[in-house]
């Protein structure tokens, strides 16, 4: 077992604990209703977990490696993007303090966050999220294994920020709308 994969498995270990302890803290904070979720929150773990499991299912096929083939270098790059998308979910988190949730839900006299990642996003913990992913597959080296690892996560979250859009423009209001104007959804001057 070389050290790139133990790395890249604790790091993995590392943020699915962190994941589930937010779907615990909910619980015990009488947070995390589904009644406005759709389901989202299950098919985002569902999209994440599929895809990165496939993702390391096929990352061992050499058909599929970087034309370049494997080096230290890129397997570097992808575990750094993996670990500071990390930190910018948890960045987003921390921001939001108890107003967020692992559903979508609002809760009374929520106002619309304008600080910190949220200045630039209007989601910037599904960008982490989601580069969390890339990093996985760009660690890997393995095209298909990135494929998996950004598409299926990617729609699952698409599908979850139109739920949760529409939920904060029926709570929050014309200041949501606004906020809408001024951010982009996931990556910043981009989308």
């Amino acid at each position: 077992m070389s050290l790139y994969f133990i790395l890249l498995t604790a790091l993995t270990a590392i943020w699915v604990a962190f994941e589930l302890w937010l779907m615990v803290r909910d619980k015990a904070e009488g947070k995390g209703k589904t009644a406005k979720d759709r389901g989202t929150r299950y098919y985002n773990f569902i999209a994440i977990a599929v895809g990165l499991t496939i993702a390391g299912v096929l990352s061992g096929k050499s058909a599929f490696f970087f034309p370049w083939g494997r080096s230290h270098s890129v397997f570097w790059v992808g575990f750094a993007i993996m670990l500071l998308s990390l930190c910018l979910r948890i960045w987003a988190i921390a921001t939001l303090g108890s107003s967020f949730r692992t559903t979508v839900e609002t809760h009374q006299n929520q106002k619309v966050v304008r600080k910190g990642p949220y200045k630039l996003v209007r989601h910037p913990s599904y960008t982490g999220l989601l580069f969390t992913c890339l990093g996985y597959g760009i660690a890997v080296q393995n095209w298909l294994s990135l494929l998996f690892a950004v598409v299926l996560p990617l729609i699952a979250l698409l599908y979850r920020i139109h739920v949760e859009e529409a939920e904060l423009i029926f709570s929050l209001g014309p200041d949501y709308k606004e906020y809408q104007k001024e951010t982009n959804k996931l990556i910043p001057w981009i989308w």
